[in-house]
This record gives C-alpha cells, structure tokens and sequence, in this order.
C-alpha cells in the first residue's frame, strides 16, 4: 500500500453538509498530491517544485508564500514542539493549467512511524490563509478515532461566522488519506461537516501524466463549484457575513481532546 510520506496521488471525495438554519450538502471529486517535502524539494519526484507544466506546485502558493523553501518553513513551526526532526508530506491540490486556488492543505508531521502533528493550511476566495496547528498536547499518536478542538478564528464563508470551534480528524494511511473538519457554531445550533477522502496510489511519472491530463481544470472547477454553491445558500435567503479585518495572529492551536 502507498505510504504518504514516500509520495501519493489521492483520488479524493470532497464533501461539505450545512446543518441547522438550512439543511444543504454538496461533493465533488478532486484529485490530491501527497509530496514528501526533503524528496520534493530536492527534484526527487515527478512533480517538481516551480516548474512549469499542466499541473504545478509552486513554492509561494504555500507556507510563508515568499518562493523560500518550504521545509524551512515548517519546521519553524515544528521546532518549539520537539517535532524539528519529523518526516512532513504536504496534502495539497496544483495549480492546473497556469490557475491555482487551494482551500485547505495539510502539513503532516510524522515521527517514529506515527502522525504527530498536522498543520493545516486554509485559504479564502479573498486571498487570505490561517495556519491551524493541530495534536495533543503531549504529542501522542494522531490516529484516526482521535477528535481535536481548536477555535474558529479565520473567516471563510460569508454565511457562517467567524466563532465557533472545529474539530479535526485524521487518517493518514497507509493506502488511504482522510481529514474531517467540522464546524460548530457558538450557539451549537448551525454546523457544518466538511471531509476529503480517498485511496492513495504511488506517486509516478505515469499516473502523474494521467491525472494531469484528466483533470487539466481542477483548480478552475473548483472555484466555480464554491461560487456556485455560495449563490445557491444567498438565493435562500440565509445571513450574509460581511468579511471583517483578518486577525493578526496568522497561526492558532488546536489541541483539545472533543
């Protein structure tokens, strides 16, 4: 079976329910990359970073988005957790065709063999990201029955505010990548269940080409199915949140057992 942190193509389900004011759900299919950062970086695997192509991970679409490497980027973050030394493979979509937009990634740290700590990376439509660093306090095993707090600190939705708390599940395989987010308001009465599934296949030239030429569009698709479903919920009548002020702080914990 595909391990994660050796390189994966992630056939994934995307899935989002609204529950609460008004009942609505929506999926669609996406294809995934799971990128071993040091192999990545250093021009090891078929997809190579920068370069240009039909599907292309670039450098400052993640992280500190400044074109700098990425693995000095997380492990910075790593660092005051003792996880400096982990293995991380980046979950993430490519641009496609020149065009990228990219909801959420995930930054999963592993160490002696077990999920450590995850770092999710999560864009709006309005070009601006929150990193939520996710695991138990005392660093045990993230595994999948495992259901982690953190609160909502990062507009996303015009029709959802920001309050509340999500929590996070993981599985990382091997053979298989899931993450679950769910979302809870602070009045518990409006939630919204969000999860990427999928099988993971190893990483190859072949089905890298495959993929690409199957899906020459995602990133473009994707925009247009949030657009969609955003004039579906206003056309419903539901409140509309204008967006406020990002907050300062750009990276927030998640570390509570729910």
């Amino acid at each position: 079976m595909s391990d994660l942190w050796q390189g994966a193509l992630i056939g994934g389900r995307v899935w989002h329910a609204r529950s609460g004011d008004a009942a609505r759900s929506f999926r669609y299919r996406a294809a995934y990359l799971a990128l071993p950062l040091a192999a990545f970086e250093a021009g090891m695997l078929p997809l190579r970073p920068d370069r240009p192509g039909l599907w292309r991970i670039r450098r400052r679409d993640h992280g500190a988005r400044d074109g700098t490497d990425l693995q000095g980027f997380i492990r910075a973050r790593l660092a005051p957790l003792g996880l400096e030394a982990a293995e991380v493979a980046l979950v993430t979509t490519p641009r496609t065709s020149g065009y990228g937009f990219n909801p959420v990634s995930f930054w999963l740290a592993r160490q002696g063999g077990h999920l450590r700590a995850v770092l999710a990376e999560v864009s709006n439509t309005f070009g601006e990201h929150h990193f939520y660093l996710i695991r138990h306090p005392d660093l045990a095993p993230v595994t999948p029955s495992c259901r982690i707090r953190g609160e909502k600190l990062f507009h996303v939705s015009p029709f959802l505010p920001r309050t509340g708390h999500y929590v996070f599940r993981f599985d990382a395989g091997p053979g298989r990548f899931g993450a679950w987010i769910d979302w809870t308001g602070p009045s518990g009465e409006i939630r919204l269940g969000t999860s990427l599934t999928g099988q993971a296949a190893p990483l190859s030239a072949a089905r890298l080409r495959r993929a690409a030429m199957a899906h020459p569009l995602q990133a473009q698709r994707i925009m247009a199915l949030i657009h969609w479903q955003a004039a579906r919920i206003y056309l419903r009548g539901l409140p509309f949140h204008s967006k406020p002020a990002q907050l300062p702080c750009r990276l927030s914990g998640a570390e509570d057992r729910s």
